[in-house]
């Protein structure tokens, strides 16, 4: 709900504290705005009446306390009447708004609500900027920035949405540095802009001066030392007097002064802020609107043919907030910036929204205390901490992703330098136990799945099938055997299981009008995800190990291939396609390969149950671990673990980058059982284990073990009558998107819904779903 306008200006005015003269400044301000004239050389009288060149300026209090004879609004309608001004909740109760709020009947009033409160606000703002003329908006807020909101949360989260930009108040009394101070950061904490300071000048304490100094050195931010006559003084508005027309023409005076500054021109006044703000308001709009072209000249974008875009196609994102982008509007009907669903999540980094303020502060707090250390042969309480959470050696409220068969975790950066150092110790602990000494140069490979991708390093893309990814990639040499796997897909309300044809599946039955082999059909998606009783009833469990086995066989014995780990995506397949494996083929495989010892290693068989069977397996988790399809680990619905695990995306709350790789005790037995340094697993990167990053992923799994024990999907499991497979999506509505024509399949699984649209084009490099985007743009 971010929202901007060319024509009118909307400020947020936040106090430092409470009585540090939020109303006062947000007067002067008012009456400062409908006396500058829009032509900056020209100079007015010494007068409050409103110019005709200058702008039309509105006034709003979201929430007021106290009687309404003392309300915020009615001062400024006093000394500006020109000016309108409203309040939206008034508590008669002169006490916090958390507690007013609840004191008349006991609950929060629904327009009391935070949503409530800033859909007023929007509303509110898009009718004022529907003026035909130049225009100023005013919010004042009330108390402290952190002061409670009438549903208690903080009033700098309440606003967030709207992160319009801000005039703090700050405070000119003792200990007033410290609040502006703090005020101010945890304003830019949650990222909003801060555009001025206003103060009371105060020749006893000085806070102007030394927050002058302080803030311009260290944000560039402006600070105006902003008085009036005070009796003989010049500062802070005079004591009330008792009769009620003379503290009328002293107040007068007063605004006098504190718009147009002294009479012998020294010293600033607030005809100098709203020419600030004016230049900040102008030189922001004028940012945005080159940012595209700017962009395309300088930047390299992934994955992006630069030539298909011009600068109307490119997304410029002023800000972020929960599940949308505030994107620049080119073509404004209102508000120059409009909410855009993110629905990727950022390339599926994010898991509690944008702008979340824990995590902000979270990384913070790291950032404070340590920055960044070096971590071999060293540690800090954030990694060990995470590495702990990720082993489940802290209590959780669900099962964390190494539980029960990982011992150790190695932190990188991100997706897939993760996988890069997952298959180094896979490979190697294959070589150590297979061919140690052997001298035997035949290339080692990786078992696979058709459609798979790792990431666009060259170790991973190596461990994939030849793809629109590795094409033009001249270093890439497909380095394993990738089987084409089944997959689930739900038409006319039933989850079918399909395969295409190819010589794994040469011997099964084919449907030559659509090229395909239909293996089951399933009446709901909690029975095709049912591996345990697939596994005990029906003949597909038998039939997929029986053609494992001969493919595998073929493989090592006739055609001589050497592998030396599996690889999986558990479940669904992302950047393949969105994949949706089925589940009792993933199973069969990895139960094939842990069985198959004697067929990969020969006499080199491990007798040991805890140690890895077969080849090691891995779980590429980076897109689907961390409930992102509705569960913390594959593991929960395949039954059985693997030997190494990767993590990231959801892992650091889409803040920072950082991954991890799980590894079971006998995968880095395979490295530590030597002395000498070059068995080690020589892998790293300068920010390994960085303090922020790991900050930042306890404190999501903290806000995730909330989630899960306040049961805030509880709704959605009900929905599809399942704790382990269910979906954000309304069952209904993926049950009827199945059945339209235009609709060759869906498939949702916790946060992901994939829709299969009837296309010509197929694959990546298909520009259909991007058409159809456009469109909806």
């Amino acid at each position: 709900m971010a929202q901007l306008f060319a024509g009118m200006r909307a400020h947020q005015v936040f106090g430092a504290d409470t009585e540090v003269g939020k109303t006062i400044f947000s007067t002067g301000y008012a009456l400062a705005g409908t006396l500058c004239s829009a032509d900056a050389s020209v100079r007015g009288p010494r007068t409050l009446a409103p110019r005709a060149d200058a702008e039309r300026v509105a006034y709003l209090k979201p929430v007021s306390t106290g009687p309404p004879h003392e309300m915020d609004a009615g001062h400024l309608q006093q000394y500006a009447p020109w000016v309108h001004s409203s309040t939206m909740l008034q508590f008669a109760e002169p006490v916090s708004p958390h507690l007013a709020s609840v004191q008349k009947a006991g609950t929060l009033p629904h327009d009391a609500h935070d949503a409530q409160i800033v859909s007023g606000i929007g509303a509110w703002l898009l009718q004022q900027a529907r003026a035909s003329v130049p225009a100023a908006a005013i919010i004042e807020t009330a108390g402290g920035v952190n002061s409670p909101a009438p549903s208690g949360s903080s009033q700098a989260d309440l606003l967030r949405p709207l992160r319009l930009p801000v005039v703090l108040v700050g405070s000119s009394k003792l200990g007033g540095i410290s609040t502006t101070r703090s005020a101010l950061e945890s304003l830019r904490m949650r990222g909003y802009d801060v555009e001025a300071v206003l103060m009371f000048p105060s020749q006893r304490y000085q806070n102007d001066a030394y927050l002058q100094s302080l803030l311009a050195e260290e944000y560039a931010i402006p600070v105006f030392a902003l008085g009036g006559p005070n009796g003989d003084g010049w500062g802070a508005p005079p004591v009330r007097a008792v009769c009620d027309e003379e503290d009328h023409a002293r107040m007068r005076d007063y605004y006098i002064g504190l718009v147009h500054g002294r009479e012998d021109g020294s010293g600033t006044s607030m005809l100098d802020v709203v020419r600030h703000l004016r230049a900040a308001h102008a030189k922001r709009l004028a940012r945005l609107s080159t940012m595209a072209s700017k962009t395309r000249e300088v930047c390299w974008w992934p994955f992006t043919q630069h030539g298909r875009y011009t600068d109307e196609d490119v997304m410029v994102i002023d800000s972020a907030y929960g599940d949308f982008f505030a994107v620049h509007n080119n073509t404004p009907q209102t508000s120059l910036l409009a909410p855009a669903l993110d629905g990727s999540a950022s390339w599926w980094t994010q898991v509690l929204g944008h702008g979340h303020a824990r995590l902000g502060a979270a990384a913070a707090y790291a950032a404070g205390r340590y920055g960044h250390v070096l971590f071999p042969g060293a540690t800090n309480e954030p990694a060990l901490a995470l590495s702990e959470t990720l082993l489940g050696k802290r209590p959780l409220s669900f099962s964390a992703p190494g539980h029960g068969w990982a011992s150790r975790v190695f932190f990188s950066d991100d997706g897939s330098t993760a996988m890069e150092v997952a298959l180094k110790m896979a490979i190697q602990s294959s070589v150590r136990r297979y061919a140690e000494g052997e001298g035997e140069d035949r290339e080692w490979q990786v078992l696979g799945l058709q459609g798979s991708y790792h990431g666009d390093t060259i170790g991973v893309m190596d461990a994939c099938e030849p793809s629109v990814y590795s094409d033009h990639v001249a270093w890439y040499k497909g380095r394993g055997y990738w089987l084409a796997p089944p997959t689930l897909r739900v038409k006319h309300g039933k989850v079918h299981v399909i395969v295409r044809p190819n010589r794994d599946w040469a011997h099964w039955e084919r449907d030559t009008a659509r090229d395909e082999i239909h293996l089951a059909t399933f009446d709901s998606m909690q029975e095709a995800y049912d591996v345990t009783r697939r596994m005990q009833h029906g003949e597909l469990y038998e039939n997929y190990r029986a053609m494992l086995h001969t493919t595998l066989t073929r493989l090592v014995r006739d055609e001589g291939r050497r592998f030396g780990a599996l690889v999986l995506e558990p479940l669904v397949m992302g950047a393949g396609g969105m994949l949706f494996v089925d589940p009792l083929f993933q199973r069969c495989l990895v139960d094939v390969v842990r069985e198959q010892a004697a067929l990969f290693g020969g006499k080199h068989v491990s007798r040991t149950p805890s140690q890895w069977q077969g080849l090691p397996v891995i779980y590429d988790e980076i897109f689907t671990g961390l409930f992102r399809i509705g569960i913390p680990s594959a593991a929960d619905v395949l039954g059985t673990s693997p030997d190494i695990a990767c993590y990231a995306k959801i892992l650091s709350g889409g803040l920072v980058p950082l991954s991890a790789t799980l590894a079971s005790s006998s995968i880095f037995d395979t490295f530590a059982h030597s002395d000498e340094k070059t068995r080690a697993l020589l892998h790293g990167h300068s920010y390994t284990a960085h303090p922020v990053g790991c900050s930042v992923a306890l404190e999501t799994f903290a806000i995730l073990d909330e989630m899960h024990m306040r049961g805030d999907w509880a709704k959605h499991q009900e929905d599809w009558g399942s704790t382990t497979i269910w979906s954000f999506w309304n069952k209904q509505f993926v049950q009827r998107l199945s059945a339209y024509a235009h609709v060759e399949s869906v498939m949702a699984l916790g946060t992901v819904l994939k829709i299969a649209l009837v296309d010509q084009d197929a694959g990546a490099p298909s520009v259909s779903a991007q058409r159809r985007r456009a469109r909806k743009r």
